[in-house]
Parts: C-alpha cells; structure tokens; sequence
C-alpha cells in the first residue's frame, strides 16, 4: 500500500454502564469519510429525467456532484447561474499524484496468463477435485480459465449411468463413481473439440473394491494424459497396482502427465516416499510444489507428475471446492503423430514396463530436505 493511502481498520468500542455491570455494548464500525467520484453517475436520492442545478457560492464540489449526478442525461441538465469551472490541480496535488501512479501501475489479474492463452504450441490443463461435477458443472462452465483449457482433468466427480454434463466446446469421457448412487469418488475428462481427431484411446480402469480410479487418454501426438482417484485410506499398494495396469508398457515412449487426488500428504514422510517411488518405478516426477497447499485443510494431496518437464505449473483458485485446482502448460507439436505398427511376440519391448520392476526392491532413501520438481 503506497503512503498516499488512507488505511481502512475496523474500531470496537465497548461501553459499560458502571464499574460491576456485567452489561456492555460493542459497536464494530468503518471510519469513511465523503469522497468523490471520478465520473458521474447514479448517485444516492431520487433520479430525474430532466433537473435544473443552481450554482451558489456556498455550493459545495461535493454537492455540486450530488446534484448533476440525478440526472439521466446531459441534454436533461439545465444550469442556472454562472458554471465556473474549478481551477486546474498543481502538479503537487496528492490526488494528482495518486492517478498518475496508478495509470502507470496498471493491475494485473494473477492468472491472466490462464485467460488468455493462445499458444498453439501449447497445451494448457487444468486439474482439479471437483466434488460433484452434477453440483458444480455450472460453476467450471462459468470459470473463463477453465474454459480456455484444452484439457480438463476432474476427480471426484459423483458421475453415474446417464450422466453427461456436457460444457460448450469440450468432448467428455466419465469413469462413474457407481451405476446408481453418486459417491464420492470417480474420474472425468474433457478435451476441446478440435484436439479429438488427435485422440488415439481413451482407456478406463476402474476398481470398486479398492477405490482408485484411473482414466487415460492416448493421443497420437506420443503424449499421454490421466487422471487418478485414490478414496481416502487407499494403501500405496492400491495405487500402484492401479497404475501398474494403467501405465502399462506399450505406450512407455509417451510423454505422461499423471493428475488426481491421491489422498496421500506430500508434505509427509510418506508423501516424499510415495513420490521417490514413482520416479524410480515410473519415471515420474512431482512437478507442483508440495509446500503449497491444495486443500483449505493445508494438505497437498492433489498432485501434477510427469515423465518430462512442463512450461509452468501451480495452484489455481476455486469458488466451490475444498481442493484447489492445479493448472499445468506443456509443450504441444502436432507434427509428432505416431504411427501405429502391429508389434511381434518376441518384441523386447513387451518384456520390460513397470509391472517387472521390484517395488519393494532395495532403494536408497537419502535424507534429503527436498523434493523433485
């Protein structure tokens, strides 16, 4: 706040009747003084089409401001008298000084970056545990950031058999959380219309008994997109074998962007653990920053992992949800289409993926501060 400002604070008075009573008042007040608008407007009092002003000496700017502004239009404002324009502010008017300032010390809203992405080289996402998309679909379609995304990524999502939530541009892919109920639990994604001639597979790999979800979309560009669910309690065990059969080893060349509520706290021992153990198995790496929190309960257990660097990653804000939504741009080159060849059963490939790697194998935990970026 720069030292022309006048700081607004809120004053508590409390008042006692006598020294032994019991009894006090508290009034919790703004101290605003009159101020004056840079252009005219409605004002408080009645508006008129048509008024007529008389200009006194003893008529106040601020009066003068009050009167002209109950009018609708200036060909409805007549003057009586003589209007004598206010002489010009000094060059050391605070007022002056201020506008100057902020004229040049424009405001720039935090996530405009978000709003007007356009790049074509660049795919922008946005992830996020939505809780309920049949009670917030509205809010995400009202959000200009998530809509100028080329790939939204929702956890939790409470989708069941009929469901559609469609949102304007967008394709849409639901994993349900139940046939019948809305649960908590379940995975969605939408794609913008114009990438889904690049969509290879959408591949769904639900699993009711342990509560982790996962959803994969293939596109022919080699890069590779999923997004997680893991119900609270889910074992690292639950979630390995959900990726293990998710991330399987056909597609190993694509560049993977892995997102969802793992219901794991990276801030944690274990969280650091979980996460040294996708890099070493996966060959993932955390990519948002785990010191900054991803649910108003201060816990960062919604997460960004991929298998290559990304342009930016960070915490988005949300209106609705307890978890924060987590926005991620990479680069995007569709000239790198895959071609898609029948592979040889004696293929080498086939034999190594993650399903052959020892998770319980001997891995040096060094005592390290720090986590992957």
């Amino acid at each position: 706040m720069g030292l022309l400002w006048t700081p607004i604070e809120r004053m508590k008075k409390v008042v006692y009747r006598s020294n032994n009573d019991a009894i006090s008042v508290t009034r919790n007040q703004f101290p605003i003084i009159l101020a004056e608008a840079m252009t005219i407007h409605k004002s408080q009092g009645a508006t008129f089409q048509e008024a007529a002003v008389g200009f006194k000496r003893n008529l106040t700017r601020s009066l003068q401001y009050v009167a002209l502004s109950r009018v609708t239009s200036i060909q409805g404002l007549y003057i009586l008298g003589e209007y004598k324009a206010p002489p010009p502010p000094r060059e050391d008017d605070l007022i002056l000084q201020e506008m100057k300032r902020l004229k040049a010390h424009s405001i720039l809203p935090k996530y405009a970056f978000l709003h007007q992405h356009n790049d074509p080289n660049t795919l922008q996402i946005m992830y996020h545990n939505v809780q309920s998309l049949n009670a917030h679909h509205e809010d995400i379609a009202a959000d200009p950031c998530m809509m100028n995304c080329n790939i939204l990524l929702f956890a939790e999502t409470w989708t069941v058999v009929g469901d559609k939530f469609a949102l304007d541009h967008f394709d849409h892919y639901h994993l349900l959380s139940h046939h019948s109920r809305r649960k908590p639990s379940g995975v969605s994604i939408y794609i913008k219309k114009h990438l889904s001639s690049m969509v290879e597979e959408v591949e769904m790999f639900p699993n009711y008994e342990t509560g982790v979800h996962v959803m994969v979309v293939n596109f022919k560009t080699k890069i590779r997109m999923a997004v997680l669910y893991a119900k609270p309690g889910s074992s690292d065990d639950d979630i390995f074998d959900a990726l293990d059969q998710s991330l399987d080893s056909k597609n190993s060349d694509y560049r993977t962007v892995l997102a969802g509520d793992f219901n794991i706290d990276m801030m944690t021992q274990r969280g650091k653990e979980f996460c040294e153990m996708l890099t070493n198995i996966y060959y993932i790496t955390l990519r948002n920053n785990p010191s900054q929190y991803t649910t108003l309960g201060q816990t960062t257990i919604d997460c960004v992992f991929s298998t290559h660097g990304l342009r930016t990653c960070g915490v988005y804000e949300s209106a609705f949800s307890t978890h924060l939504p987590l926005y991620v741009q990479m680069p995007w080159e569709k000239k790198k289409v895959r071609t898609s060849y029948p592979q040889e059963e004696d293929d080498p490939s086939l034999e190594c993926g993650p399903d052959l790697l020892d998770r319980t194998g001997d891995i040096d935990w060094a005592e390290d501060d720090g986590f992957p970026y």
